[in-house]
């Protein structure tokens, strides 16, 4: 079932400073609800910020990035979800020239 949420899009250079400010939305491409209680979000660096929630089918939803949790760094990095067993669900990853843009999100 790999890739049944996936991400959709991130702010990783946000207006002014950057620690707790990135966002990142994923969307359900499924047809039925996914509990995300367990899930995460992941860095380069393989530091982990826990999702939860229900993800509703063909729902978005946004999460913002704690400052201590993962880093989305400005000069490109990757990000990946992981389900409640560990495994990736989904992986991107943008470069420094994506994140040149202060303010504009990156859309995968």
């Amino acid at each position: 079932e790999y890739g049944r949420v996936r991400i959709l899009a991130a702010l990783v250079n946000p207006m002014g400073p950057d620690r707790g400010m990135e966002s990142i939305s994923i969307i359900n491409i499924t047809s039925r609800p996914i509990d995300l209680k367990g899930w995460s979000l992941a860095d380069g660096e393989k530091k982990k910020a826990p999702l939860s929630g229900i993800l509703k089918a063909g729902q978005t939803m946004m999460f913002s990035v704690p400052g201590t949790a993962i880093e989305l760094p400005n000069d490109g990095g990757i990000i990946t979800l992981l389900d409640n067993r560990g495994l990736k669900v989904h992986g991107v990853s943008y470069t420094a020239k994506d994140a040149a843009k202060e303010g504009w999100t990156v859309v995968f």
